[in-house]
């Protein structure tokens, strides 16, 4: 079976030319020019039943407000202000009008929260679990626009939100541990940086930037690939949260691979100039009231380098991937 990267390579090999000031596959959205200044920000996620989620512990509310989320983020990272979506269902028969019913009132309810207007859709029946699709429209300023292959050698790399604590709550849920409700919330109710990618957008010396959907190491060597840069990156700036860590202790996981592989974190990964970051993330801090993470440097070669206290190590986890990440 081809890999998600795989696929992707073939359609763009295959779509290899679109219209003036279109940007298509290669980033976390699509754009379309709407006039001289501004443009339309457009992505498409899919949920599916038994590969991205299970019904068993996730509640319909909880569920709805994923589903949203999981595409909003994809805009925050282009700095985009999402305005509308589109929600495509296929559902099985056995699947109770009540369970239906409270997902379909809780995606509203989340898109008037998140001001965004659910403008159409599509239902059909599923003969194989619930299938969610969801496409979310927004607008950004072309100047405000952030990509991923931008960066240049010799930037800081740096993240907003927390690493790892979505996918130690992944663990805890498949498992059936209980407690750790703090992690399972970073998985079922995930929060898109709405308002942190919209104020990076305004900020001219953030280079590049994406989401973390599918774990900081894989997503930044989808970074570094499309800028032709690479990476030097010090683990020991890698410090788990007290919550991750307890989770960690209490399930005998290794916090640093959760922060490395860990998926569905949906923090932002950016690249910002060096002589501009101490400002930056001073403002940064000031305006939301937590700390960017500074993992390292963008460097001249196309490698991602490891070093734990300046010593050179390996990558030693298997990076997260959307094709097996339940099993």
């Amino acid at each position: 079976m081809l890999s998600e990267a795989e696929i992707i390579k073939k359609v763009q090999q295959a779509m290899n030319s679109v219209a003036a000031g279109v940007y298509g596959i290669g980033d976390d959205a699509a754009i379309l020019p709407l006039n001289d200044m501004t443009s339309y920000v457009i992505s498409k996620d899919l949920l599916v039943e038994d590969t991205h989620f299970r019904l068993r512990y996730f509640e319909p509310e909880n569920l709805s407000h994923k589903a949203l989320h999981v595409n909003l983020s994809d805009l925050a990272a282009m700095g985009a202000t999402p305005q509308f979506v589109l929600l495509g269902l296929s559902i099985p028969q056995d699947l109770d009008q009540g369970w239906i019913d409270t997902f379909l009132e809780g995606f509203v309810g989340e898109c008037k929260k998140q001001e965004i207007s659910l403008i159409g859709g599509d239902t059909t029946l599923s003969q194989h679990g619930l299938f969610i699709s969801a496409t979310v429209i927004g607008q950004a300023q072309k100047a405000h626009l952030k990509f991923r292959n931008r960066a240049q050698p010799g930037e800081i790399l740096c993240v907003a939100g927390p690493l790892g604590e979505a996918g130690a709550g992944l663990v805890a849920l498949e498992k059936g541990i209980s407690g750790l409700e703090s992690l399972k919330e970073r998985v079922l109710r995930p929060e898109a940086l709405i308002q942190e990618g919209i104020w990076f957008g305004k900020q001219q010396k953030v280079t590049a930037m994406m989401d973390i959907s599918d774990g900081l190491y894989i997503d930044l060597s989808r970074l570094c690939q499309a800028s032709c840069v690479g990476a030097s990156i010090e683990l020991s700036t890698l410090k788990p949260s007290p919550t991750l860590l307890e989770g960690c202790q209490q399930m005998g996981l290794d916090p640093l691979e959760c922060m490395l592989t860990g998926g569905e974190d949906y923090a932002l990964l950016m690249t910002i100039e060096a002589d501009d970051y101490p400002t930056l993330a001073k403002d940064f801090k000031e305006r939301f009231e937590y700390s960017l993470i500074t993992i390292g440097k963008t460097t001249k070669n196309h490698s991602i380098i490891l070093t734990q206290d300046g010593l050179l190590t390996s990558f030693a986890y298997t990076p997260f991937s959307h094709f097996k990440e339940l099993g």
